[in-house]
C-alpha cells in the first residue's frame, strides 16, 4: 500500500516534492479543505482518505487525539512537526518513513517527527 499523508497548514510544503521522489502520496490540506477548516475536519478528512496527518499544531491535536480515543473514533495517525524543525531533518524523516513500517502501523497513534528517524 502506498503511504499517504496530509500536510496541515504551516508544515513545509517542500515535503510534497520529497514525497514524489519516495513514492509517498503527499497532499497539502490547502488543496482539499477551505482555509480555516476545523482541526476535527482536518483529522476526519485524513482518516476518510487514509492519510497520516503531519501537523505543527501539537497544542490542538494532542487533546483532539485524546478526545477521539475516549470517543473510540479512529484516525490514520498524527505526526507532530515542531514549527522550527530543520528541513533536512524533515527530509530524513520522510525517507525513513518510506522505508519503515506500513501505514497501518500509524493508526490511532500520536508521534513526533523525530521518532521516525532511523
Amino acid at each position: 500500500m502506498t503511504l499517504r499523508t496530509l500536510l496541515d497548514e504551516h508544515v513545509w510544503t517542500g515535503l510534497v516534492a520529497i514525497g514524489k521522489q519516495l513514492n509517498i502520496d503527499v497532499l497539502p490540506v490547502q488543496q482539499v479543505l477551505p482555509k480555516g477548516a476545523s482541526n476535527d475536519e482536518v483529522l476526519s478528512f485524513a482518516y476518510k482518505e487514509e492519510r497520516i496527518l503531519f501537523t505543527s499544531n501539537a497544542r490542538d491535536f494532542k487533546p483532539l487525539a485524546t478526545e477521539w480515543f475516549l470517543m473510540e473514533r479512529d484516525h490514520a495517525g498524527i505526526v507532530i512537526v515542531p514549527g522550527q524543525t530543520d528541513r533536512a531533518l524533515l527530509s530524513r524523516a520522510r525517507r525513513s518513513l518510506a522505508s519503515g513500517q506500513p501505514p497501518e502501523g500509524f493508526n490511532n497513534t500520536y508521534r513526533f517527527v523525530q521518532e521516525l528517524l532511523d
